[in-house]
């Protein structure tokens, strides 16, 4: 049911039928739409909606998805994840099955609106600020919110990635602000890591192009990072991944990448492949990292599509 694109900005545009019905809610019915659904529950979660910013274009909100068993005032890690669409295009839906599987395995994971172009007629700058905005909302208001601010991650898939990438790494468009706190974790899906002319984005950001450019501001005290990547990828090259490992690696920064032979743009999402191969081989990786930097405890609720198919 995929409309897909190498392009970044036409991926989020055609989008799965999914992601276009609104009463569609479970994980388990967009499994459906490949005519497999999921082997485990994803049920176990509670949806709150709160406003942390009011712009000119436009209400933002968080959504946050919290296990259905904990107390509201409970304090636990959390996840905060940014939609992929080019900076044009999009919505916090992106990451709502993600968000369900992880709420069900203990954690807060929390899906943040920001300001698109064709929504909005804004810029990968509102972008930016909108997502500083959102972490250091979380931060800021982690005790009414039951979040855990010693393990408080981000994620997201393209330029939802890169705006992960700037939350940490990326000041130059704060006007002022402050913004003390820094994400202990970012899990990164074919993530816009480099908006030079080298990598993506650079006719849009014009002269603010190296500044966005999270490649180009790594620091030794960025947190671990996991990273998902195609090697088939045309709209993000797979160069910019490998020079970002290579300088992550170089400034000690613990760091894991994850390259798919033949895999294009957002070959991540749910429903690209029969049986969700890639869906499931990023979302069993993402609770392995998670688990080893203990924002989740226990075993994952399914095993890798790799382990399963040696029992067939």
């Amino acid at each position: 049911m995929f409309l897909s694109s190498d392009n970044d900005d036409e991926i989020m545009t055609f989008k799965p039928l999914f992601f276009l019905c609104p009463w569609i809610i479970s994980i388990n019915a967009l499994a459906q739409q490949t005519n497999t659904p999921l082997s485990f529950d994803t049920a176990q979660y509670t949806l709150e909606e709160i406003t942390f910013k009011n712009t000119p274009q436009a209400v933002l909100r968080l959504h946050i998805y919290s296990p259905k068993t904990m107390q509201a005032d409970a304090s636990s890690p959390a996840i905060l994840f940014f939609f992929g669409g080019g900076w044009v295009s999009g919505n916090h839906e992106h990451f709502a099955p993600h968000s369900k599987y992880l709420a069900s395995r203990g954690m807060r994971a929390i899906t943040a609106d920001y300001r698109v172009k064709n929504q909005h007629g804004t810029s990968p700058i509102e972008a930016i600020q909108d997502a500083r905005d959102a972490l250091r909302y979380v931060a800021e208001h982690a005790q009414e919110l039951g979040v855990d601010t010693s393990l408080l991650a981000v994620g997201g898939g393209s330029a939802g990635g890169h705006l992960a990438l700037c939350t940490d790494l990326v000041d130059a468009f704060d006007q002022g602000k402050s913004h003390e706190y820094h994400p202990k974790a970012m899990v990164l899906f074919n993530p816009v890591v480099n908006t030079s002319s080298a990598g993506f984005g650079a006719e849009r950001l014009g002269a603010d192009s190296l500044k966005a450019s999270p490649v180009h501001h790594l620091t030794q005290t960025m947190p671990p990072t996991l990273v998902f990547h195609g090697e088939a990828d045309t709209t993000v090259p797979v160069d910019n991944i490998r020079d970002m490992e290579k300088k992550m690696n170089a400034l000690g920064v613990p760091g894991e990448f994850h390259y798919y032979p033949e895999q294009t743009h957002g070959f991540f999402n749910i429903g690209r492949q029969e049986g969700h191969r890639y869906f499931l081989e990023t979302l069993y990786e993402t609770d392995r990292f998670l688990t080893k930097y203990h924002f989740l405890q226990g075993e994952a609720f399914f095993e890798p599509i790799d382990e399963l198919s040696k029992g067939q």
